[in-house]
């Protein structure tokens, strides 16, 4: 028992000594992984030292019998170092035996032979079919190895009793194997421990290359308190972005204050505030000032979390955008040019088409007719186009502009619904508006919703099939609120295309539309347009049965609009009597008068209107002739016979002009002028026109400033006769001829050869009515400077000639002078 207690004391001393020797060999391990030469030799050193540390201090249980951990330190070589290895250490260890000598040296010999010799096989092996990995498998095979060969060198020993030889087994082989197995496992956990050690640096630095070369900077911020936090990390991506170290940055957190201004680092701890409130993400636009070179553009984007202390940590990212926000600008000068070349001349050829169309220049012959109309379909497809091109471009940078009023829908609705009719001819579609809600008012911009009808009617009227009709249904939703719906019979929208309708550039490609022209801009624009308004767009589809589109807005109270209303009516003039039974065609006569500056009230019969003009004056009478009355020749001659007296204008419309005049012959006094149903617009601008030569009146004269000599010619022919239009094709001959005369209105370019239309304004006379009409969209301050801003493309011809002749005529004295309460249009 004392001999085991010695030998297990002296296995301690040389364990010690072998962890040592396996320490070493799994530091220097690693740096000579790549040569097994080098690695065999070191290994084969470091434990043959060890074997001979281990042999110098053996136990000697018996006399003549001595024991030490010669097998344990060998074995450990061979598996560790491999054979090169396991053959210096076996050298060292065997000289070391054969100079102790000894009756026992040969038994000792050929016990580190055959203990070499194993443990090279078993490297060997782990080599070929483990990948030079000690597993716990391979650890016990190797323990036996060590355990129970060297017994077989007892044979080799002198004669000795047997009891010597049992004590001499019993200890070597069971203490040699618990050896193995420890020494095995401190080996292994080593080797774990630096393959650990080795993928987590290999990672981290994997990590690091990948942060570090990253197009953006990583960083994290703590919370110092609300609204203020420090750098804890930054990549070193900020050298490359701020030119700054990020070290520099974490060190001394003032230094960030050099990069923004004051209000960035307001509106930057306002952000931090408020996210560490209620842990949401953030993100912003910043401009830096970097110590090198010009400012930079960065988008900043961080997300919150809480660290084990409780505190508010942000990781984040930090973009540099600076050539987005390069090549954004340059898109915006290209757009911006585009609009001034593109649109000016697209103005002149619609409102040259327009006007031939229309009768200006005569009756054209019956084979040029269907050309030009062709050519004037398609500069209205084109001006369309552009249009939704740079509305797209507004809505993206966030220019464009709202003026939210409150208002009657109706009346934009009824607008939109006549300025459609026109759209599509060949198609023979109808439109009917069914208003259910006929007091309702809503919170809108009447030019937005405008647009927002137009572009859901023309869809309807495009997909409807030929001779159908387009129903416009207004009506109150039953949890509150305001529908206006557009329905048609078409194909529908396929439900493959449902998810993706509102989506910008998105058609369906299907056999029912592929046919149909469209930029897929269109819908993206009223989805905008109507959450601008606060509202909502949806649509409904059954394939081939009715598709239909609802804009959901929210219900006014009527108070704040019947007030702006009355301070309309208070600036324009009249009243005229309409004599019509047909209430939507006296809307549309109201509403004509109405774009004059003249009110109207409506008598549903001659009988009727006869008894009005008993109780007042009225300016003029537009009356709707029904030859099919049979009182009507009566009436008829009872009222021009009044009108006749009273100095009334009496306008004339029929179905039957020729039969009418017949009719009254010699009684058609007062009639300044005749009108065929059914009626166009150019007869009741016509009819308009004449109403306001019933008042004394002179020619207003117009200054135009304008560069192209196109526009010049049919803006003039636009406007006719009834006014004087001087033309200014620069700043300078405008500025010379606001010198020479005075003028009641001037039609302003903002882009002229030599400096910007806007320039001019101090250089008009306050009295003087200024109309804006350019290529480029004017700003909301220059249209609070002016009467009213209107965009070529955006309105017609006929609309900008409409609101000058009003705004002319007014300032004129033609119609008595009020002052205009706001702006009667502006920059779309």
């Amino acid at each position: 028992m004392a001999a085991q207690m010695l030998l297990v004391i002296d296995l301690i001393e040389s364990a010690a000594v072998v962890i040592l020797a396996v320490l070493s060999i799994t530091f220097i391990g690693s740096r000579l992984d790549k040569s097994f030469w080098l690695r065999g030799l070191a290994c084969g050193l470091i434990f043959g030292v060890t074997g001979l540390v281990s042999m110098a201090s053996p136990v000697s249980p018996v006399a003549g019998v001595v024991i030490d951990a010669r097998n344990v330190v060998l074995a450990l070589s061979a598996v560790i170092g491999g054979p090169v290895s396991a053959a210096i250490t076996a050298a060292i260890l065997g000289a070391m035996r054969a100079f102790y000598g000894g009756s026992g040296m040969i038994a000792g010999l050929f016990s580190i032979l055959i203990v070499a010799l194993a443990s090279s096989g078993l490297w060997l092996w782990l080599q070929r079919h483990q990948g030079g990995v000690l597993g716990i498998r391979s650890l016990l095979v190797l323990a036996v190895i060590v355990g129970f060969l060297p017994l077989m060198s007892l044979v080799l020993l002198p004669a000795l009793p047997a009891q010597t030889l049992f004590l001499i087994a019993v200890l070597v082989g069971p203490v040699n194997f618990v050896s193995i197995v420890l020494l095995g496992l401190v080996f292994m956990g080593e080797a774990q421990r630096r393959w650990a050690m080795g993928a987590y640096q290999e990672s981290r630095a994997l990590l690091e290359a990948v942060v570090d070369n990253a197009p953006a900077v990583l960083f994290q911020l703590k919370e110092l308190r609300p609204g203020a936090a420090r750098f804890t990390y930054l990549s070193a991506g900020t050298r490359r972005v701020l030119g700054i170290k990020g070290e520099d940055l974490i060190k001394d957190p003032s230094s960030v204050t050099r990069f923004l201004s004051a209000d960035d680092i307001a509106s930057l701890s306002a952000r931090l505030a408020d996210s560490a409130h209620d842990m949401s993400p953030w993100s912003t636009e910043v401009e830096l000032s970097v110590a090198a070179g010009a400012p930079i553009w960065v988008r900043i984007s961080a997300k919150p979390r809480i660290d084990p202390h409780g505190g508010v940590i942000w990781d984040g990212l930090l973009f540099d955008i600076t050539e987005r926000k390069r090549v954004e600008q340059m898109k915006n000068d290209f757009i911006s040019t585009v609009s001034h070349e593109l649109r000016t001349p697209l103005t002149s050829i619609r409102g040259a088409l327009g006007l031939v169309t229309g009768g200006a220049a005569g009756e054209l012959p019956p084979s040029v007719t269907p050309l030009i109309k062709i050519a004037h379909s398609n500069a209205e497809r084109l001006v369309r186009l552009i249009n939704d091109i740079l509305d797209i471009e507004k809505i993206e940078s966030g220019r464009m502009s709202f003026e939210l009023v409150p208002m009657a829908p109706e009346i934009v609705v009824k607008h939109a619904v006549e300025a459609s009719r026109s759209y599509l001819p060949e198609k023979d579609v109808s439109i009917r508006f069914v208003n259910e809600a006929p007091e309702a008012m809503v919170m809108a911009d009447a030019d937005r919703l405008h647009q927002v009808l137009a572009n859901l009617l023309s869809n309807a009227i495009k997909y409807s099939p030929q001779g159908e009709e387009v129903l416009v249904h207004q009506q109150l939703l039953a949890g509150g609120g305001l529908r206006i719906s557009v329905i048609d019979h078409g194909p529908g929208v396929p439900p493959g295309f449902r998810d993706r309708i509102f989506r910008r550039f998105e058609q369906a490609d299907s056999s029912a539309t592929r046919g149909q022209s469209g930029t897929g801009l269109g819908l993206n624009i009223v989805k905008a347009i109507v959450e601008r308004l606060g509202g909502a767009v949806s649509f409904e589809s059954r394939p081939d049965v009715e598709t239909a589109f609802h804009i959901d807005l929210r219900e006014h109270e009527h108070s704040a609009v019947q007030s702006n209303e009355a301070e309309e009516a208070d600036s324009m003039v009249g009243p005229v009597l309409i004599c019509e039974d047909d209430e939507e065609m006296a809307v549309v006569i109201s509403q004509h008068l109405r774009d004059h500056g003249v009110l109207a009230e409506v008598a549903p019969d001659l009988k009727a209107a006869g008894a009005e003009l008993a109780e007042k004056e009225y300016l003029a009478v537009v009356v709707d002739v029904d030859l099919r009355e049979q009182k009507w020749l009566f009436l008829m001659k009872e009222l021009c016979a009044r009108t006749s007296r009273d100095g009334t204008p009496l306008i004339l419309m029929s179905a039957d002009l020729v039969e009418a005049r017949q009719a009254l012959n010699g009684s058609a006094v007062g009639i300044v002028a005749w009108l065929d149903r059914p009626i166009d617009g150019i007869g009741l601008r016509r009819a308009a026109a004449a109403i306001a030569d019933k008042l004394p009146q002179r020619r207003p004269q117009i200054l135009h400033v304008e560069d192209d000599d196109s526009l010049l010619k049919v803006m003039s022919a636009e406007l006719g006769p009834e006014v004087r239009v001087i033309p200014a094709r620069s700043m300078q001959e405008a500025r010379r001829e606001l010198a020479r005369r005075s003028f009641d209105l001037v039609i302003l370019d903002l882009q002229l050869p030599d400096g910007q239309g806007e320039d001019l304004l101090d250089s008009i006379p306050s009295e003087t009515a200024v109309v804006v009409f350019s290529a480029s969209d004017p700003g909301e301050e220059l249209c609070r400077r002016v009467q009213a801003a209107m965009t070529k493309t955006r309105f017609s011809e006929t609309a900008i000639g409409n609101l000058v002749r009003q705004l002319a005529f007014r300032r004129g004295e033609s119609l008595p002078t009020k002052a205009l309460k706001r702006p009667i249009a502006r920059a779309s």
